[in-house]
């Protein structure tokens, strides 16, 4: 796993953190995926992507090809989720929205569009969360990489506001 963009030595162990994207986010992008790297293991999502890993299979060290989709495991990891798809260049990823955090800044300086939603999204919580109420703690943004995907992602700019990436 060393040398691997966005791979980590040591992966801690903490409470899940899975909160799944609604099936309308997906029904509006209009667009099918080839990988999904951070699928959950016990729980059948909306994400229409031809190849799914889970925790077991961890994701973040296996070969990435195709269009992307990335909702990855919110918290101390995200950073390293972002940095690979930045590498990867092609997909959309769904993440709390950190403008501080520098993975963030990175994200924006590298995707060729950033979509900052307004409110909150209603996720579809987890088993382990199933008694929480879907709203996510923060508010979200959502990073497309590649033409096709900023394309998709623009059908979603009446969510908030659309930043296509300025090139000079």
């Amino acid at each position: 796993m060393s040398g691997m963009i966005g791979a980590r030595e040591n992966q801690p162990k903490h409470k899940s953190v899975e909160w799944y994207t609604p099936a309308w986010i997906f029904e509006r992008l209009g667009l099918q995926f080839d990988l999904d790297p951070s699928s959950p293991h016990d729980y059948v999502t909306a994400v229409p992507a031809t190849t799914k890993y889970t925790i077991f299979d961890d994701g973040l060290s296996k070969e990435w090809s195709g269009r992307v989709w990335m909702n990855p495991p919110y918290g101390p990891d995200t950073g390293f989720w972002m940095r690979r798809l930045i590498a990867h260049g092609d997909g959309i990823a769904l993440v709390f929205s950190r403008t501080d955090a520098e993975w963030f800044q990175e994200a924006m300086a590298n995707a060729s569009a950033t979509l900052l939603i307004r409110g909150r999204i209603a996720f579809v919580p987890g088993h382990e969360n199933s008694h929480k109420k879907g709203r996510s703690g923060a508010g979200s943004a959502m990073f497309s990489f590649g033409d096709e995907s900023a394309i998709a992602l623009s059908r979603l700019a009446d969510l908030g506001i659309l930043v296509p990436r300025i090139t000079t």
